[in-house]
């Protein structure tokens, strides 16, 4: 989008130049400040070129105006889906420990990994926004250099450290071994419990802040996205989700396409 605003801008120091141009060329023909009219030159033609060349440079940059407003607004909308898109993966990642912690359940390899990754590449995308506006910062634009400058790289290191949990079931399943016990790595052992809390407190350290975030995103574009009614949705979803398990699984209809 700095590409658009850098045209504009450079279009209309140029529509400026040739508007000046246009008047002292008028100016000339009515007070003959400089030379008349020459005979293989005349001030009427200078000023038809000089008109006409102001004429299609306002054409030039109304359509920039109206290319920049469009990919401005674009621009914005991919940003939104993107914050919205993070907040939702951190609510899946906070849910799916804690109903795996109250329900005592069984601890897969990838719990947490699928929502880690798409976490990953959703915060990947929101750094590469290029999103630089013809008047300057403003609310949105301050949000997202903060968050790249700030908290990106913290965010990603965040995600990393879960794979700790990964290695919490191979620490208990390894202690089960050892104590002659079935490798069943369940949300009570230690090591796995311990982590599954760390994983929830720190998810919802961040969703607080991604909350921030986007309300301050959505407020300096007048609530276009109505984030406090999405955010209310996206929690009631994940705080109503039952998990699958195989018994009904098996028992569903075969899906015919």
């Amino acid at each position: 989008m700095s590409i658009s605003v850098k045209t504009i801008k450079l279009l209309l120091w140029i529509l400026l130049g040739v508007f000046a141009l246009t008047y002292l060329i008028s100016l000339n023909i009515e007070n003959h400040f400089v030379v008349a009219n020459l005979k293989w030159l005349s001030n009427d033609f200078l000023f038809a070129i000089a008109g006409g060349a102001f004429a299609s440079l306002a054409i030039v940059l109304v359509c920039e105006v109206i290319k920049y407003r469009q990919l401005k607004f674009a621009t914005e909308g991919a940003m939104f889906s993107y914050f919205g898109n993070l907040y939702g993966q951190f609510l899946i990642i906070r849910g799916n420990c804690k109903r795996t912690l109250n329900g005592h359940d069984l601890v897969p390899d990838n719990l947490i990994q699928p929502s880690c990754d798409n976490s990953m590449m959703l915060a990947d995308h929101i750094n590469g926004i290029d999103y630089t506006t013809f008047c300057g910062k403003n609310n949105v634009s301050s949000v997202l250099l903060k968050f790249k400058t700030e908290k990106y790289l913290l965010l990603k290191n965040v995600i990393s450290s879960f794979i700790y949990l990964r290695i919490a079931i191979r620490e208990d399943s390894m202690m089960l071994l050892q104590q002659g016990k079935r490798d069943i790595v369940t949300s009570d052992c230690p090591h796995v419990k311990d982590a599954l809390n760390k994983v929830i407190g720190q998810t919802s350290t961040i969703l607080t802040y991604l909350d921030q975030i986007i309300s301050q995103m959505d407020d300096g574009l007048d609530n276009r996205y109505n984030w406090h009614n999405l955010r209310k949705t996206l929690n009631t979803y994940q705080d109503n989700f039952e998990t699958k398990t195989l018994a009904d699984y098996m028992n569903e209809d075969l899906v015919v396409f």
